[in-house]
């Protein structure tokens, strides 16, 4: 929906009121996760370890504390919001709409929560129906409050209200026969006893997502932060690839480790799904200009040359997920927090440097060197915990070819014939890798 209604928002606001809304939404989000405390990880690592009125339970609890938590970040929000406003965005022009955030965070974390659950009860039909009843409420919404009533950037925050508070309530009423209200102390501990130390680690992944935005603030402007900002939407079309896999891949993941020849099906994924993804983000990112030109507007232009970028620093986040199965599976999860942690020093230090020296440029080349970093860490723990051995020949074929595209396109404007040309080779290139990697796995379903 990011990418649906851009010509709407490109529209609608200014590239410093796109800015403006980035920063909002960057606030918010990095306060939200103090409220989750990673307990929505807690909830999907137990929830096929009860059944009936135990599991009822342990939904109930984690969702108690979750809210308990948010509703109390929220009136935070609410009453710092013209100080918040006057720090971010030198001004109180937008206290309404940091408070306006602040409300919705409680309903965009209850929607997450019930989400898992219709998700891990299978009730994957209903889960369609409220995404897309949640979709189609937005767009009106957003039609309404920005482009009719002109409310600017209140608008665009009560829009998201909306369609989020009335899709959370839905979902809840949906799950409601599957909640027992019991609030367990014993599974809030054990709970707590998983999550906590995995804790520090989301608050360096949250960190290393939003902390270049305050350095484009402070070194540039919020007119940077825009063209930065519309670069993100068109790199959420590829976002979308990695919620969706994140969606699936750890109810995979705990389902499959059971099985004796996990470790081959787990290699086997990991070749089939690393070129399979360098390829869908090249096949994005060659034509992002004539996208956001043809789509969004002209005034976003030079914001083209960052998507390449961003796209391969979330596919360098897939990977990571790929390979990251020891620590969540044996339960050591302050492995997740020292590799967080540890990128995150690489993301502040290369952000300090870089974006002096790079602008924007800059924040691309820390995201793609502190995701390298995260995936490295991971890939070291993980091994340690459960080794498997994942295919370091395929990595590289896969990523490089990408990454080095993705880097000149930053400084090389390059003709929409040639772009076609390349894409046609490279298609046939990964082709190939994607191709010998499924022989071998058939190969290996075969001998299993």
């Amino acid at each position: 929906m990011s990418f649906l209604l851009l010509p709407l928002y490109a529209d609608a606001f200014s590239v410093e009121e796109f800015g403006i809304i980035d920063l909002v939404q960057t606030f918010c989000g990095f306060v939200v996760i103090f409220a989750f405390l990673q307990l929505e990880t807690a909830l999907q690592r137990y929830y096929y370890e009860y059944e009936g009125k135990e599991k009822g339970s342990l939904i109930f609890s984690i969702f108690f504390v979750i809210m308990s938590v948010a509703l109390i970040l929220s009136v935070c929000i609410i009453l710092l919001a013209p100080y918040v406003s006057l720090l971010l965005c030198e001004t109180e022009e937008y206290a309404s709409a940091f408070s306006i955030a602040g409300v919705l965070t409680n309903f965009s974390t209850l929607s997450t929560l019930t989400l898992i659950v219709l998700r891990f009860e299978k009730h994957n039909k209903l889960f369609t129906f409220v995404v897309l009843f949640k979709s189609i409420l937005l767009v009106g919404s957003v039609y309404w409050f920005v482009s009719v009533k002109e409310y600017g950037v209140d608008g665009f925050f009560i829009s998201q209200l909306v369609a989020i508070s009335v899709s959370a309530l839905l979902s809840l009423f949906m799950i409601r026969k599957v909640l027992v209200w019991h609030l367990s102390k014993d599974k809030i501990k054990l709970s707590l006893k998983y999550a906590l130390p995995q804790f520090p680690a989301r608050v360096g992944s949250t960190t290393n997502v939003y902390a270049n935005r305050f350095f484009i603030l402070g070194y540039l402007n919020t007119f940077s932060v825009g063209l930065f900002s519309m670069a993100l939407k068109i790199g959420s079309i590829f976002q979308l690839v990695h919620q969706t896999f994140m969606m699936a891949w750890n109810q995979y993941m705990f389902q499959i480790i059971k099985r004796p020849d996990n470790k081959e099906l787990f290699k086997g994924v990991f070749r089939i799904l690393v070129p399979t993804i360098c390829f869908i983000s090249i096949c994005l990112f060659l034509f992002s200009e004539e996208i956001i030109v043809n789509y969004a507007s002209p005034k976003f232009a030079e914001s083209s040359k960052y998507v390449g970028g961003i796209m391969i620093s979330i596919v360098l986040v897939i990977i990571k997920e790929i390979v990251d199965i020891g620590p969540k599976y044996k339960a050591k999860t302050y492995y997740l927090s020292i590799s967080f942690l540890s990128a995150l020093s690489v993301n502040l230090i290369s952000l300090f440097f870089l974006v002096k020296y790079f602008g924007i440029a800059g924040v691309i080349y820390s995201m793609i060197l502190t995701n390298s970093t995260l995936l490295v860490l991971s890939w070291r723990f993980s091994y340690r915990l459960y080794p498997i051995k994942f295919s370091y020949s395929v990595l590289a074929a896969s990523l490089l070819p990408a990454l080095t595209l993705a880097i000149i396109m930053i400084y090389v404007h390059i003709p929409v014939l040639t772009r076609l040309i390349m894409l046609g080779c490279l298609a046939i290139y990964y082709f190939l890798i994607t191709y010998n990697s499924v022989s071998k796995y058939r190969k290996l379903k075969c001998r299993i």
